[in-house]
């Protein structure tokens, strides 16, 4: 007989369903886009040298230039892949199945829908009081090993469930996890950026990294797999595609801005189709800020391509950041 917690097995794998597995990155107007002059990307003995040309907001050129070890820099995330429902149901049931084999119990079992859309754990009919409480016992553990492996398979494959108002709940590529993970193979690319503005102010290091990353192309996720939330690129291969979406572009704005400024506190608030970032600093007057934990955070938007300092959102955004239609996800 199929139990309550059979049930939530598959109305949790139902669940995944939710819009929230198709963050794309919605388009917000403004005047001023930033604009990529030039890209180079070259690969001589070994490194990878990128070059890079873009137009800052006082119409000056900003020029940076890096080189990196092309296998280190290409290796991690190589082949990341954006969240698949069956296919993670596939796995999973494969682990529960295998589990219950392994404890030679004859009185529950995993299995998926036809289409592969539930998992469902169950516990057969039992022919008498006392082989019906083993059964039970059975479903209990099985339900518990699920649950542990569904949180595995998250953290190993760098997924994170995300839960948005009114309560929308999905599965997206872990932005924060992956911007850690891949933050030491930027360290050239942030020390080129040191040499550029040197002793600078905070805020002039975030709105230096801001442009940069708005210059890169924006990845409109319009091809049938990406409008399926199939379009989140990790920072390295954002890189060496020179194009991606907005939390893509959050993730490598974090991944750089840990390394320059390590001392402060930062966030990524994700919003219906959209992903911003916020970091503790200094406020000034009209800054668009958000309060967390009892700190308070400016916001900034480097989707592109749009020049958007920090501090400064589009009317879109910040009406979902007044009216609480937002998640935060801490980032350090």
């Amino acid at each position: 007989m199929k139990t309550g917690i059979g049930k939530r097995v598959s109305e949790f794998a139902h669940g995944i369903l939710f819009a929230l597995l198709t963050i794309l990155c919605a388009s917000y107007s403004h005047t001023v886009l930033a604009e990529q002059l030039s890209f180079e990307k070259s690969s001589n003995d070994g490194e990878l040298r990128f070059a890079y040309q873009w137009q800052m907001p006082n119409n000056q050129t900003a020029s940076l230039s890096f080189n990196v070890d092309r296998h280190a820099f290409i290796r991690p995330f190589a082949k990341f892949r954006n969240y698949d429902r069956r296919r993670a149901l596939r796995e999973l049931n494969y682990r529960v199945n295998q589990y219950i084999q392994r404890q030679r119990w004859y009185g529950v079992q995993a299995f998926l829908s036809p289409r592969q859309e539930q998992l469902t754990i169950k516990a057969r009919t039992a022919r008498n009081e006392q082989l019906e409480k083993r059964y039970q016992q059975q479903l209990a553990k099985a339900q518990q090993f699920f649950t542990e492996q569904w949180q595995d398979y998250l953290s190993a494959n760098a997924y994170r469930s995300l839960t948005l108002p009114p309560g929308e709940t999905g599965i997206i590529p872990d932005a924060v996890a992956i911007a850690k993970q891949t933050q030491p193979l930027l360290s050239s690319l942030v020390v080129a950026i040191g040499n550029q503005l040197k002793d600078n102010s905070r805020r002039s290091y975030v709105n230096y990294v801001a442009h940069f990353v708005q210059a890169i192309p924006y990845d409109s996720l319009e091809d049938d797999l990406s409008s399926r939330g199939d379009g989140f690129t990790p920072p390295n291969h954002l890189l060496l595609n020179n194009r991606g979406d907005c939390d893509s572009k959050v993730s490598l704005t974090l991944a750089l801005l840990r390394q320059i400024i390590p001392q402060a506190k930062m966030i990524v608030v994700y919003l219906p189709k959209h992903a911003i970032f916020g970091i503790q600093m200094a406020r000034q007057p009209n800054d668009a800020k958000l309060s967390h934990d009892g700190t308070e955070f400016i916001l900034l938007d480097v989707a592109g391509p749009a020049v958007s300092p920090a501090g400064q959102l589009s009317n879109d955004v910040q009406f979902l950041i007044d009216t609480q239609q937002y998640t935060v996800v801490p980032a350090n």
